[in-house]
């Protein structure tokens, strides 16, 4: 009886794993895309900075 007890944790287990698992990718994409949006700005500045020097 308490190990059918215990497989009834299972669905509930992987259902936990995979919310985890989409909040993590979700979190590393979001940091990505932070560090490209600052990667594009400083490439903006550098060519403002250069276009006022011509």
């Amino acid at each position: 009886m308490e190990t059918i007890a215990l497989l009834g944790f299972i669905p509930l287990l992987i259902n936990l794993g995979i919310l985890i698992f989409s909040v993590y990718v979700a979190v590393t994409i979001i940091k990505i895309m932070k560090q490209k949006n600052e990667y594009l700005r400083e490439i903006r500045d550098e060519m403002r900075k250069n276009n006022r020097v011509n």
